[in-house]
């Protein structure tokens, strides 16, 4: 699975131009960090470089590490941010980060939902940290595609999305108890048709299946994205992201 990961984002040659949602929520978890002075600064999943242009703009001359499981996604951030003393780049998988720790901050945006065991790999992160340290994330909630989840089981159809854990998982599994606050947010994106969100997905190299998945016909399909659209109304394709955004702290 991690194989196929990689070769999806590899070919993402398009992220950037598709990353509606994903600037959004960059955005957002921006937006929540708190004042720092000079963090030492890991990011797992850097992308092409949204949120690590962020991080530059509020702390432009901290040590920062942008790190990726795709080879490809790490030039193109190097692309999108050029040479810098403070900036290193790394091919790494979040889940075994290859790091020494001693950050002040780790962030990650909408990368903890490939994660084989994002729960677990909570404790290897709070490790990373040094005391007084900040895990800044935002993943993907149980509730994500929830109109494609209901649609499925009215048509007797296997959904092929992964189960996400809950806000209230992500907390107690924390090793620092007390320390982690998390917030939910719902972001409904319209697209021309079902095959314009599907299109989409490919693009942004997110478009593969929970392991097991047998994928549906191509009458099936066409079904199913029938009873989502909606095109009397002029929206089209609505789809639903469940956001769970987190500050999780280290004493």
């Amino acid at each position: 699975m991690k194989n196929k990961i990689i070769n999806a984002f590899d070919q993402a040659d398009q992220y950037a131009n598709h990353a509606v949602l994903q600037r959004q929520v960059v955005h957002t978890l921006a937006g929540r960090l708190p004042a720092l002075s000079q963090p030492r600064i890991l990011e797992l999943g850097c992308g092409t470089g949204l949120l690590s242009q962020q991080l530059l703009a509020r702390w432009p001359q901290s040590p920062l590490v942008c790190s990726d499981i795709s080879h490809a996604m790490v030039r193109r951030c190097r692309t999108t941010l050029g040479e810098r003393a403070n900036l290193l780049y790394a091919v790494m998988d979040g889940e075994q980060p290859a790091v020494r720790p001693g950050f002040d901050l780790i962030a990650t945006s909408m990368v903890l939902q490939w994660f084989t065991e994002p729960l677990r790999s909570l404790s290897a992160l709070h490790a990373l940290l040094a005391p007084g340290g900040l895990l800044a994330f935002a993943t993907l909630g149980a509730e994500t595609f929830r109109e494609w989840q209901t649609a499925c089981t009215a048509l007797g159809l296997a959904h092929g999305l992964a189960p996400r854990p809950a806000a209230a998982a992500w907390q107690q599994a924390w090793p620092t108890a007390g320390a982690a606050r998390i917030w939910e947010e719902r972001i409904t994106l319209h697209h021309p048709s079902g095959l314009a969100f599907l299109q989409n997905l490919r693009a942004l190299g997110a478009h593969l299946p929970t392991p097991g998945y047998h994928p549906l016909t191509a009458g099936q399909l066409r079904r199913l994205l029938r009873s989502l659209e909606h095109a009397e109304t002029g929206q089209g394709f609505a789809i639903t992201y469940h956001v769970l955004y987190g500050l999780f702290g280290k004493t």
